[in-house]
């Protein structure tokens, strides 16, 4: 059984698959390959993952294949067909592509749940303020960094989101080389605790590695 992931970009593939390492080793051993898919942007996931996915469950159905997109931002898509003002906006957005391409393509209707729609609130860097010591390590500073950041960490300010607070602390403390989110969060990701990010990333980061961890140990979702 193989479990697909589409997330947006590279550094989201790369960060994700260090912080997730526990779980797609744990999926190798119960015969479950799990890999992440770059698209590229959000725009990428809203425009192709439900079609991807309904592609790959006609002639996979026993896979799972996930849409991980960033929840915000949300307003640039006003007034487009992507439009979306909530997570359960965006889950039934993709959800219905998904329903209409699944038709097209005959995905065989035991198969359409295992089409999952999770997302991150912001973007990857949340997942980096909620490993402060590693994120500390990684700036190559002992300082605090208190209130620099909103906790929970997954309730920044959509103005402010957590790339942009994890650039500004890179040209703080690290000056050059600035932050290069396809090297340092993966860095960062990788000495990082998974239990302690989904604790601090209950609303959208946990249930999504529940879901993944459950299928990585041979089980199935509902």
């Amino acid at each position: 059984m193989k479990v697909l992931i589409y997330v947006e970009g590279p550094s989201d593939r790369y960060g994700l698959e260090a912080l997730l390492e526990p779980v797609l080793s744990e999926g190798q051993r119960h015969g479950v390959g799990i890999r992440l898919l770059p698209l590229k942007d959000k725009a990428s996931i809203l425009n192709d993952s439900a079609r991807k996915a309904a592609d790959h469950l006609a002639e996979h159905p026993e896979d799972w294949v996930f849409a991980l997109p960033d929840l915000y931002p949300m307003s640039v898509y006003d007034g487009t067909p992507n439009a979306h003002r909530s997570f359960p906006a965006l889950e039934q957005l993709l959800r219905a592509r998904f329903a209409a391409r699944a038709q097209k393509v005959g995905v065989p209707a035991a198969a359409h749940s295992r089409f999952r729609v999770h997302c991150l609130k912001h973007d990857l860097e949340v997942l980096l303020l909620a490993a402060p010591d590693q994120l500390r390590e990684r700036l190559r500073t002992g300082d605090a960094l208190r209130g620099r950041w909103r906790n929970p960490v997954e309730d920044q300010n959509d103005q402010q989101p957590p790339k942009r607070i994890v650039e500004a602390l890179f040209d703080q403390y690290r000056k050059k080389p600035s932050y290069v989110d396809t090297v340092d969060a993966p860095w960062i990701l990788k000495r990082a605790s998974l239990e302690i990010s989904t604790t601090a990333c209950p609303q959208r980061f946990a249930p999504f590695v529940s879901e993944l961890r459950r299928l990585a140990g041979g089980g199935t979702l509902p």
